[in-house]
């Protein structure tokens, strides 16, 4: 068995919140992917303050360097704000890591547990591994379709001369503690060598590294990067085809010269020959000027088949760029709609499970409502309670589903509690019903009486006649 590692940079769309599902109510119709019943089961390895972590990595800086200004306009008030205001550093940096990918993960238990370990243990010497990446936000999700990690952190790089001492920065802060690195990509070097980690403990569990897809993308991060390769084959195209008008209008400028030579030259034919005397029968002899224009057509037919020939190389050089862009661009867009389709099960999943950790808070805010009665509460009292409030908490969330299909998602210890509150419901319903089906017999007895009405009164007209 095979599993694909994952490891990209998602910074613009880090949402803190969601990470450690601290959700609003719009906030959690927004997130209906997530499978609220086990939200439990993810593990949160670091949740620190982001503001507090600035105040002890840049707090000392700050004050350094505002000490050495006499301006009080270049002071940095506060080097979070200062960050966060700029358009050129993000204020953190976001990393998604998964192994293996949905299909191996439903219904097996025993490969989600295999994809835990292994991320927790990559995890583990994270910082010792990268002291200049400062974490406060570590959480492995169980509650979606395949184990995940998102890992936040900023990284922090010292020796500036401009500015702040100590400032933020992912390559330079990556650099200075691995001077090995490609100074030039630091970022995919780094990249490479986390994921080569990952790749180490698959095999621990016996599982190789298995590549995602029919091309040779790793993940969705090497897709990125194939893109960047293509729009630099674009422009190394766009300007061959520059370089191809440029040579083209040379070529026309030199066709133009050899027509005025054509033009101001006589023709071969007309050339005035005179053969050569009795010592030198080999050679002939023409005048100087003809000499001279049968030359310039000769030296223009020559530079003309030259200009002519490189053109044709740097042609094919293009049509051969040509094709393999071409051939690059079929598989990206096929690894698009592989990544479109998988939207769309996602927005299909969002959809379906969308509502299911309200009951939480609903349990919550009752605990804390009685806090000081449930100091003397049993243990079996407290599951019978709990079972009745997510019992509760299901029937108003899921009107359409019946109290069957709701029992079989409460836990074992709370079902006692959550029968009593699903019979009673079920009562209240059957009464209802009961009620609506007297409405219905009422209402069909008046209007019997109503078509029987001008009936009795016909009869009464005759009677009387």
């Amino acid at each position: 068995m095979g599993m694909s590692i994952s490891m990209k940079k998602d910074t613009r769309k880090t949402n803190i919140k969601h990470n450690n599902r601290e959700f609003s109510e719009k906030e959690k119709k927004e997130n209906s992917h997530v499978d609220f019943s086990r939200s439990d089961e993810n593990t949160y390895l670091v949740a620190k303050s982001l503001k507090e972590l600035y105040k002890n990595e840049f707090g000392k800086a700050q004050t350094d360097y505002n000490d050495k200004q006499k301006r009080t306009d270049r002071k940095i008030k506060n080097y979070y704000e200062h960050i966060q205001q700029g358009k050129k550093t993000s204020l953190q940096q976001e990393m998604i890591l998964q192994v293996g990918d949905k299909d191996h993960f439903k219904d097996n238990p025993e490969n989600q547990k295999i994809a835990n370990d292994v991320l927790e243990k990559w995890f583990q010497k994270f910082e010792e591994r990268n002291p200049n990446l400062k974490v406060y936000n570590a959480v492995i999700h169980n509650d979606e379709a395949s184990p995940h990690m998102h890992l936040n952190f900023v990284p922090v790089a010292t020796g500036y001369k401009r500015g702040m001492d100590k400032q933020v920065s992912f390559d330079k802060a990556i650099i200075q503690q691995d001077n090995t690195l490609n100074k030039e990509r630091p970022f995919d070097d780094w990249r490479n060598k986390e994921v080569l980690l990952l790749e180490k403990l698959l095999k621990e569990h016996g599982i190789e590294r298995e590549l995602v897809g029919t091309n040779d993308f790793k993940d969705v991060n090497d897709l990125k990067v194939k893109k960047d390769e293509i729009r630099e084959l674009d422009k190394q195209i766009a300007d061959t085809k520059q370089k191809f008008e440029s040579e083209r209008e040379k070529l026309q400028e030199d066709v133009q010269g050899l027509l005025k030579a054509v033009e101001v030259s006589k023709s071969v034919e007309s050339i005035q020959v005179e053969k050569g005397g009795l010592f030198d029968r080999n050679n002939v002899k023409i005048p100087v000027k003809d000499y001279e224009s049968i030359k310039t057509l000769a030296m223009a037919s020559e530079g003309l088949k030259t200009q002519n020939e490189k053109l044709q190389r740097d042609l094919n050089v293009s049509q051969r760029e040509k094709q393999d862009l071409s051939k690059e661009n079929v598989e990206l867009k096929k690894e698009n709609e592989g990544l479109k389709s998988e939207n769309s099960r996602l927005e299909e999943l969002n959809r379906m499970i969308k509502k299911n950790i309200e009951y939480l808070k609903d349990m919550i805010h009752l605990i804390k409502k009685n806090s000081e009665k449930f100091l003397s509460v049993t243990k079996e009292d407290m599951s019978e309670f709990v079972g009745k409030v997510r019992a509760s908490a299901l029937l108003h969330e899921y009107k359409k589903t019946t109290p069957e299909k709701l029992l079989t998602v409460v836990p074992d210890e709370e079902k006692e509690g959550a029968r009593s509150v699903f019979a009673f419901h079920e009562l209240k319903e059957k009464e209802k019903e009961k009620e609506k089906q007297k409405e219905v017999e009422a209402q069909k007895e008046l209007e019997k009486q109503k078509t029987a009405a001008p009936k009795r009164k016909q009869k009464d007209m005759e009677h009387e006649r």
